[in-house]
């Protein structure tokens, strides 16, 4: 009996280490609406690469699928704190190298009432590949994200019937090694452009207030670095303003209060 109880806990102990040597990743997709009223993509769910047991990269990816019925989701809503879940799934300790989106073929955009539908101009666009290098702790949840920008990803060409192309661009970064700074809009009924670039002028993040409360957030930013946030509105009636300075710390959210649109005199 004594013995079967040492085998017992032996093999609880060791059930216990292998649960704590994988980490949970959780795939998040957040946009914009940019220029258009709402934005819908077709979401099938996303492939993860990782390294394999030796440190090689040769490993096969783990599909992790959209579980909703609907796999449709308006990225345009997706700001502020919103955000809509891709798939998750458990990893051993490793690193992330390889995330690829894979989008069906219901994809459209709304304006005004008008429903326009989109098209893929590549097979590359329809399953978007975006290289990283995260690592996979273990006994952790790791929330990677996948900021839609919404002003980038669409070519639309002339004619009496104009044509979008949907072409996604996506910046991905984990929430682990990152933070985000957040504020308000007021009116908060006015649309806004929220385009925030770093230091060295490179674009980082596009972004737009969310109605009806007029709440924003900067996600996705690395600490240590300076930004500069303008605020764009859609409305001529209103001034642009800027931001300057802003900086974030790890995982910590800054709040930078609520930004007044001016009139025009």
């Amino acid at each position: 009996m004594i013995f079967l109880l040492f085998l017992f806990c032996c093999f609880s102990c060791a059930t216990e280490d292998l649960n704590r040597s994988n980490g949970l990743v959780n795939v998040f997709i957040i946009g914009s609406p940019g220029e258009f009223d709402e934005i819908w993509l077709e979401i099938l769910g996303a492939e993860v690469k990782t390294t394999g047991g030796r440190g090689t990269d040769n490993t096969i990816p783990v599909f992790l699928p959209n579980t909703q019925t609907d796999k449709r989701v308006n990225v345009g809503a997706l700001t502020a704190s919103s955000q809509f879940l891709v798939g998750r799934g458990e990893f051993s300790e490793g690193n992330i190298l390889e995330i690829k989106l894979l989008l069906g073929d219901d994809n459209f955009i709304i304006v005004g009432n008008q429903r326009i539908p989109l098209l893929f101009n590549s097979e590359q666009a329809k399953e978007p590949i975006l290289l990283v290098n995260y690592a996979i702790r273990g006994g952790i949840s790791h929330d990677i994200f996948l900021d839609f920008d919404a002003f980038s990803s669409f070519q639309i060409s002339g004619g009496l019937e104009p044509m979008i192309a949907l072409d996604p661009e996506i910046r991905p970064f984990l929430s682990l090694n990152t933070g985000r700074a957040s504020g308000s809009i007021s009116p908060a009924n006015q649309r806004v452009a929220i385009v925030t670039v770093d230091e060295n002028d490179i674009l980082w993040s596009t972004t737009s207030s969310q109605a009806p409360s007029g709440n924003f957030s900067l996600r996705g930013l690395e600490a240590g670095k300076l930004y500069r946030t303008f605020i764009l509105p859609f409305n001529p009636a209103y001034l642009p303003d800027t931001l300057d300075s802003v900086r974030v710390n790890v995982i910590q959210n800054r709040q930078l209060g609520t930004i007044n649109l001016r009139l025009r005199n």
